[in-house]
């Protein structure tokens, strides 16, 4: 007898006995070509659509930056290439000491005012001067020399303070105003996914919230700038780790320092002295302190409190001198 014939194409037969026996068809290369096609567009189209939100996303980021640089630069920015080149033009020569009689009957201590902190070195130039205000701090000095009403400070803690505390670190400003920056614009424009511009979008939240407006604020009610160059020493270098000393090592060694005050106000250079101090401290009991860092903190803090006291020293011969 004869096969009964199945009804349809015996390789639709075929397929299903191999399938019920485990065997499977081989794909033929036009299938693989097809199927690797069909996901070339998929991931084409992905990125395609990806890429304009990311644009998308970038363009109305900068926009709402544009816009606050807009309003808020008028403001910022003078005062920001006041200090820069104030800064630079201090350390680019050194003069002899000066001590305006201003400075001997203004209360400036009691004032809001600015400060930074660097090596005569990392002064030379504005782009160099904005990369190391980053390490500057509020020390010692300013605890002994401005008597704030700041504990932490005067016990020699590092950046003692924030923003609500006077003087105001200059480090802070440019913190603060990061997002105005051409560098964050560039980041940003070169994001290269949703997840890195998330970053930066929530960066301009930040500064916008709480930092630009204080920073503003400050900016506007600031009256004096007050600023320290280290120079570098040999013993200094001598100890660093290969290239020059870092400002907290410097701070623990004799060197010269420059110290500068400028009523802003009227632009006019109060203070300025170049002075060497440096001192030492004794445990009075049984328990000396042993520990290197901390060691390294108290030593920095006796020789800033000794050079605060030098500048302490100068305004007090000009009173004395009997200036007006």
């Amino acid at each position: 007898m004869k096969p009964e014939r199945k009804p349809g194409l015996p390789s639709v037969y075929k397929a299903r006995e191999d399938r019920q026996r485990g065997k499977f068809s081989r794909a033929t290369p036009a299938f693989w070509l097809w199927a690797g096609s069909g996901l070339v567009a998929l991931l084409v189209g992905y990125r395609f659509v990806s890429g304009r939100q990311l644009g998308s996303d970038k363009g109305e980021l900068l926009a709402k930056q544009r816009a606050v640089r807009s309003s808020i630069g008028p403001t910022w920015f003078p005062l920001r290439d006041r200090i820069e080149g104030l800064t630079v033009q201090a350390a680019s020569r050194v003069e002899e000491d000066s001590v305006n009689s201003q400075a001997a009957h203004w209360d400036f201590r009691a004032l809001p005012g600015l400060y930074l902190r660097l090596r005569v070195a990392d002064a030379r130039d504005v782009p160099t001067v904005r990369r190391a205000a980053f390490s500057s701090q509020k020390d010692g000095f300013v605890g002994c020399f401005l008597r704030e009403p700041n504990p932490r400070a005067s016990a020699g803690e590092v950046d003692a303070g924030v923003f609500a505390e006077q003087p105001w670190n200059w480090q802070k400003a440019y913190e603060a105003t990061r997002i105005l920056t051409d560098d964050w614009t560039k980041e940003v424009d070169e994001a290269p996914d949703p997840l890195r511009l998330r970053v930066f979008q929530e960066q301009y939240e930040k500064a916008i919230v709480s930092e630009i407006p204080l920073a503003i604020d400050l900016a506007k009610r600031a009256q004096f700038f007050l600023l320290v160059l280290d120079e570098d020493s040999e013993e200094a270098n001598a100890l660093a780790d290969g290239g020059p000393a870092s400002l907290g090592l410097l701070e623990r060694m004799p060197h010269y320092a420059r110290v500068h005050l400028w009523n802003l106000a009227t632009g006019k250079e109060l203070v300025r002295v170049r002075r060497a101090a440096e001192a030492n401290f004794v445990f009075a009991g049984e328990h000396a302190v042993s520990d290197p860092e901390i060691l390294d903190a108290m030593k920095r803090q006796v020789n800033n409190c000794a050079l605060a006291k030098e500048v302490d020293r100068a305004l007090a011969t000009a009173t004395d001198a009997g200036a007006p």
